[in-house]
């Protein structure tokens, strides 16, 4: 068997298609076919069966494909060996974490990160959920920080551990009207109010729209922002409200620039650690439990 047969089979079961694991591997659907058919005559059995749905992984292909995940393991550790053996002292280790999560979970990730993660050196990209969830498909990030989101919009072969829930809440301008009110601010209360959103299909955007599509409507949007920095400068403008994770306006609160509300019904959100199902080096693997573990609540372990 050679390495790069597996290679394919395992592009093959992450994409659920041969055309789509071509296309990611930079070769023709052709040659992923037939390398792919050669390591099914070497080991006896098939690994693929054809449905009306797409490609599906056989009960032996799975058992074999796991094995051939932790094969893939030992090979990155042993080039991460090798580059230690030349002097490349540091690791790189890239996150990807969605906007507005920095004040929540980097001082936790950094009260102790030399000892957690030894060797490491931290790459941290600020990005939108979707972007995220794209980039660790395509093996660009390590490891991502971001919503829970509805599985349809994950791609497959992404798997994830929860690490804290939060409250959504209402951010408005101190002297705006409706930072006046003592009560939850009901969402049918905020149908006219110009709204500032995030993304709309995925991420806090998507559970916003949730939110007015529960009562049968929808937000009165006056701009869509791609970060939450963004968002909060155009509520501290005074223009618009905006519905966001507690943490991520608690400094701005704090200096007086934005005061939050309650909002009804409550909506609680996860923030989880999301990573590929294939195996990192060994190295790397001990580094995504590190920061599992230094990022996770304790109620949610």
């Amino acid at each position: 068997m050679e390495f790069r047969q597996i290679r394919y089979a395992l592009s093959v079961a992450k994409e659920r298609s041969f055309t789509k694991a071509a296309k990611r591997l930079n070769i023709s659907q052709s040659a992923v076919s037939e390398q792919v058919k050669l390591l099914e005559d070497e080991a006896g059995f098939e690994l693929f069966r054809r449905t009306p749905q797409g490609i599906e992984v056989t009960e032996r292909g799975r058992t074999f494909l796991y094995e051939a995940e932790r094969i893939v393991g030992d090979v990155l550790s042993l080039t991460d060996t090798a580059r230690r053996l030349r002097g490349a002292i540091l690791d790189t280790f890239k996150i990807g974490m969605g906007s507005g999560m920095a004040q929540l979970f980097m001082p936790r990730l950094f009260k102790n990160v030399e000892e957690m993660m030894p060797g490491a050196r931290l790459e941290i990209f600020t990005a939108p959920t979707r972007n995220i969830f794209n980039d660790l498909h395509e093996e660009r990030l390590d490891a991502g920080l971001a919503i829970e989101s509805d599985p349809e919009r994950v791609p497959a072969g992404l798997v994830f551990e929860r690490l804290t829930t939060v409250d959504m809440v209402l951010i408005a301008h101190p002297k705006h009207r409706i930072a006046r009110m003592k009560q939850p601010v009901d969402i049918g209360q905020l149908v006219a109010e110009p709204i500032v959103m995030n993304e709309l299909s995925v991420g806090y955007g998507q559970v916003v729209m949730s939110l007015f599509t529960d009562i049968g409507t929808r937000p009165n949007i006056l701009a869509i922002a791609d970060n939450i920095d963004t968002l909060k400068a155009i509520v501290q403008s005074g223009k618009g409200v905006a519905i966001v994770p507690r943490p991520c306006a608690e400094n701005e609160v704090a200096l007086g620039v934005l005061k939050t509300m309650a909002i009804a019904p409550v909506r609680r959100i996860s923030l989880s650690l999301f990573h590929r199902r294939q195996p990192l080096s060994r190295r790397k693997e001990g580094f995504l439990l590190a920061l599992r573990d230094a990022l996770k609540d304790e109620a949610s372990a």
